[in-house]
């Protein structure tokens, strides 16, 4: 009897473990080729650009953090504008957390969007996708600072526009506001090689990576899409390079900063250009 019930019991354990792994994961396979920006760029037809114009939670890192759930995806070529979308794309943007050396500390409790916006960079760059050093990523952050508070006066919670009105005389790529995008205009801007950057309600995202509600306002990189699925950057954990969010999730979830209630802000993103 005894025997019965531990083997019950053993049983029962597997299975819990296993169904919370499958809600860590999203139930997905673990690797994701992805598509360079030179790729994509020695295509004859790219899909123009639609004509338009933080990160972790400042108490730092949760302490178990869950690794980001991750699709596979096999390489894909640009489109021309009138065919079909692919079914599935991903772009080679190397990846950063905002805290490049785990310090969340101010001001890196605060630079998503510097994090977001450099990692774009790096992408038209060239630079090969994976970790960016760590070293060279903090430079980057802190410069990108100082630069904001002598442009703006500040480098706190950037709107789209603000963020958009940096991008160009730091990195020398071009940011657009997107105001009420849909989905299929994010996957046409993924599929012609150009990433976006997108302003978030981040305790609306629900990543468990986080610690308590998570960030109020937050910015990622989406760099990639399944039929339900947008792959990020996320630079809110050390785990965000190719974390898979619902798209409905990361749709809900778009807002601006809109003086603190980014619940209530408008749906805008950023488009990119090199």
């Amino acid at each position: 009897m005894y025997k019965y019930v531990l083997s019950i019991a053993l049983v029962s354990t597997a299975v819990v473990v296993a169904y919370f792994k499958l809600l860590d994961t999203g139930g997905k396979p673990s690797t994701v080729p992805a598509v360079s920006y030179v790729e994509v760029a020695e295509e004859e037809s790219l899909i123009p650009s639609t004509p338009t114009e933080p990160g972790e939670d400042p108490s730092g890192e949760a302490s178990t953090p869950d690794p980001a759930p991750q699709i596979e995806i096999p390489e894909s070529d640009a489109i021309a504008e009138d065919e079909p979308l692919p079914a599935q794309f991903n772009l080679a943007v190397p990846f950063t957390s905002q805290a490049p050396h785990a310090n969340w500390e101010l001001p890196y409790a605060e630079t998503c969007e510097e994090a977001s916006s450099y990692m774009v960079s790096e992408y038209y760059k060239g630079t090969v996708s994976g970790k960016i050093d760590p070293d060279v990523a903090d430079e980057v952050i802190l410069d990108l600072v100082d630069f904001q508070t002598d442009f703006l006066g500040f480098y706190l919670d950037t709107t789209a526009a603000e963020t958009v009105s940096f991008i160009d005389p730091y990195f020398g790529y071009i940011g657009l506001v997107e105001e009420d995008p849909t989905v299929e205009m994010i996957k046409r801007e993924i599929a012609s090689g150009k990433p976006v950057i997108i302003p978030a309600a981040g305790r609306e995202l629900g990543n468990p990576n986080f610690t308590g509600l998570g960030p109020l306002y937050h910015m990622l990189v989406i760099k990639g899409y399944t039929e339900d699925s947008f792959i990020t950057n996320d630079p809110g954990t050390r785990n965000g390079e190719n974390y898979v969010y619902d798209i409905q999730v990361i749709m809900d979830a778009i807002g601006d900063w809109n003086d603190g209630d980014p619940e209530n802000g408008a749906k805008v993103v950023i488009f990119t250009q090199p």
